[in-house]
């Protein structure tokens, strides 16, 4: 690890230590109620439970990981709890017929990062269901069958006196028709089979309400801006429905298939941003009228890099993270390469190739977050953790960790927080980029699916089916104190 560059110590010393408690806080519920007001009196508890239980979380969710820097922190009084959910059918998987690891994270395993609302955890599985659970305790509280893979954070908003959840179905297949046009000069390539649809559900008790479907799959995030869900897809398109009807308000051809480069707003909400593959390029959108407003074709990008990673977004200023591939380098190898763009023109401001290795199956770019002017983020090419100047892309720190990452960190106080793929979270100094603690899971390891912190929890969901709320001084260790 290199020494940290003395700049980083100015975005920290605006962090007020003092804010952070972990001492666990616990709801309790006096009842005394004569025999004659029974009934009132346990609709009463009920009522007072339910608001309790919501108290420390967000009221509303309205992109990846938050917001749009991306960085999924959530300061509260929420108490330190530790829980575990597993889907159906996850422990009883027999590795002897089932080797693959990656198989089970298609079958059961949770993709993405959860929201956490109204004291609700929406956790997004590949089983195809949509499950709910009780952010103190894990308890079901319902789930809902979308009918095909579903690898998008769930966007939980009020329209109108109703609570709606919106989540993309889709998955990464391609057919058979659709693979041959790979070949074809500038032919449309279509990703995704079976049910590919936005959906929408009664957050209150997991209902359908309305669903649009289109061609190609719809595994990326969505974002909500003034009424619309905004996203693209897996068909060459971004569109903009109607939150509260799903009628279609406009929709944006730019003949890339996006895979997992979630809808990313900039610069107030104006500009959407989102990467593509086939042909690779990242573009900004009106979040308006669904104008194109510029596409930037980054140099050497290779594979399907372009439509796999998500952006973050500090004001006018986005980075993200792409593959290259040299003419130098050998079969099987490329490099991280980070970039930050202009969210208005589309000028690239500044990249910084973070270093070479084999390269990752899947989604082969890791998710930045950005926190005081400081970019965190992992690279599954080179196995390190970064600290990056968001202004000049001059690398701050940089620690070898124990293996890949793909998901965005988590910045917490003093902290970063990163889950890697063979299931170990680390805890990380914000200032240096030392280890301070590691977390060993047991529940599975993780791949694009970022941690959630609300209060003094950390809400993370696994390849192997199991979601887990797990308390932020046992990750931090020592260092919680």
């Amino acid at each position: 690890m290199k020494n940290t560059d003395s700049r980083l110590a100015r975005y920290i010393d605006r962090y007020d230590a003092g804010r952070f408690a972990w001492a666990e806080n616990r709801i309790s519920v006096h009842r005394r109620c004569a025999c004659v007001l029974l009934g009132a009196s346990i609709l009463a508890l009920w009522g007072a439970a339910a608001r309790a239980e919501s108290t420390g979380t967000p009221q509303q969710w309205t992109t990846y990981a938050l917001q749009s820097s991306h960085n999924a922190y959530y300061p509260s009084n929420f108490p330190a709890e530790s829980w575990s959910f597993s889907v159906p059918g996850a422990k009883g998987i027999d590795r002897k017929v089932v080797r693959s690891t990656t198989t089970i994270r298609d079958l059961v395993g949770f993709p993405i990062g959860v929201s956490v609302v109204d004291g609700v955890v929406y956790a997004p599985n590949d089983d195809g269901h949509l499950y709910a659970l009780r952010a103190t305790n894990g308890a079901l509280l319902w789930s809902s069958n979308a009918y095909n893979q579903l690898m998008t954070t769930p966007i939980v908003v009020a329209v109108g006196n109703q609570k709606m959840v919106y989540v993309g179905a889709g998955n990464s297949v391609f057919s058979y028709s659709q693979a041959k046009r790979f070949g074809v000069a500038g032919a449309r390539v279509i990703r995704g089979t079976d049910v590919s649809a936005i959906e929408a559900f009664d957050a209150k008790n997991g209902e359908l309400r309305w669903v649009y479907h289109t061609k190609g799959e719809d595994m990326p995030t969505p974002v909500y801006i003034d009424g619309k869900i905004i996203f693209g897809n897996g068909d060459g398109h971004i569109y903009a429905l109607s939150a509260d009807s799903g009628t279609l308000l406009w929709k944006s051809d730019i003949r890339s298939f996006v895979s997992m480069s979630s809808a990313t707003p900039a610069d107030d909400g104006k500009v959407v941003v989102m990467g593509g593959t086939h042909p690779s390029a990242i573009y900004g959108v009106s979040s308006t009228t669904g104008k194109i407003l510029w596409k930037v074709h980054p140099r050497d990008i290779f594979s399907s890099s372009g439509g796999d990673g998500t952006w973050a977004a500090q004001g006018r200023v986005v980075v993200g993270q792409i593959e290259v591939h040299h003419h130098r380098q050998a079969a099987g190898t490329s490099a991280s390469e980070e970039l930050a763009i202009d969210a208005e023109n589309g000028h690239v401001i500044w990249s910084k190739e973070l270093g070479s290795g084999k390269t990752p199956p899947r989604n082969k770019d890791a998710v930045p977050t950005i926190a005081d002017g400081v970019i965190y983020t992992g690279s599954p090419v080179t196995h390190e953790e970064y600290a990056i100047d968001v202004g000049s892309g001059d690398i701050l720190w940089r620690t070898h960790l124990a293996a890949g990452m793909k998901s965005a960190p988590v910045v917490v106080g003093g902290h970063v927080i990163q889950a890697l793929g063979n299931g170990d979270i680390y805890a990380l100094d914000r200032k240096t980029g030392a280890t301070e603690h590691v977390y060993h899971n047991r529940c599975g390891g993780f791949g694009p699916q970022n941690g959630v912190v609300i209060g003094n929890t950390y809400f993370i969901g696994s390849n192997a089916g199991c979601m887990e709320a797990i308390p932020v001084p046992d990750i931090l260790g020592a260092a919680a104190g």
